[in-house]
């Protein structure tokens, strides 16, 4: 199990031999994000989470999202998230967001606070404010802050366009240096049924990944998901979700590696109606 674990994180973290001064690992997706390989960015609504800063600027009452993953089924390496959502008016809203990932020896946690806010009727835009801290044992502890944009735009009456970039001013913790992302994407939202999404992912020291995915509601209450992933070694991503009365949901999501294995996910959700 040892020997799993150094492996993952040596894929993980010096990817491409270009992992160089780097800390914080891929973050893992929430259960619906994973199940549709990622491709979130510019989903248009808050069922998924908060994939993108503009995400409180739809105006969602109140949101709690709790989420957890075994990175390749390996029992002693455990992630955790909780985001929760808080409309401030008709235009705008603010958020919370705690991630963890780590091991007895390594751990890395994210604390994020969030703003967005609708512009006008087409229009939404976000930021966010991160504390970064890694620990590993003897090594010691270091920390420091960072921020992120998000923008969803609605182009066309079906069609959403969004981005989002994390730490571009590439900010130290200690000698090391977290990753800066440019994420872009779009999403096809033709009806209440069915939600195509792809997009583009850029880390400055790895290859552009291409993520794609799709989401469809046979019913109200049940939620089918899939997609794939690609850069590197393509992942498939695979899940559902129900969603109950109350405003709960329980999403369900696993990640599919070709080497490593899979990743099995999930996320209880609680809207209020």
């Amino acid at each position: 199990m040892k020997y799993k674990y150094l492996l993952c994180a040596c894929l993980w973290l010096f990817h491409t031999g270009s992992a160089f001064a780097q800390v914080f690992m891929r973050a893992f997706d929430n259960s619906a994000s994973m199940a549709m390989g990622g491709a979130s960015v510019a989903y248009p609504d808050a069922d998924m989470g908060i994939q993108n800063e503009a995400i409180p600027g739809f105006g969602e009452k109140t949101a709690v999202f709790l989420s957890s993953a075994i990175p390749y089924g390996i029992s002693g390496w455990n992630t955790a998230q909780f985001q929760a959502l808080q409309r401030i008016d008709a235009n705008s809203g603010a958020g919370i967001d705690m991630n963890y990932s780590g091991t007895d020896a390594y751990r890395e946690q994210r604390y994020r606070l969030l703003y967005g806010r609708r512009i006008g009727e087409a229009l939404y835009l976000g930021g966010s404010a991160d504390w970064l801290r890694v620990s590993a044992g003897e090594y010691g502890a270091a920390s420091a802050i960072s921020f992120g944009l998000g923008l969803l735009v609605r182009a066309l009456p079906d069609l959403w366009l969004g981005a989002r970039i994390q730490n571009p001013v590439r900010q130290n913790i200690g000698i090391d240096a977290p990753s800066s992302v440019l994420r872009i994407g779009a999403s096809w939202k033709p009806n209440d049924r069915l939600v195509l999404s792809a997009e583009t992912e850029k880390i400055l020291e790895r290859p552009v990944q291409i993520k794609s995915g799709f989401e469809y509601r046979p019913i109200p209450a049940l939620i089918l998901r899939a997609g794939v992933r690609g850069g590197g070694a393509a992942r498939l991503g695979f899940g559902a979700g129900v969603r109950l009365k109350g405003g709960l949901g329980l999403d369900m999501g696993s990640e599919w590696h070709p080497s490593l294995g899979m990743t099995p996910s999930a996320m209880i959700i609680w809207r209020r109606p």
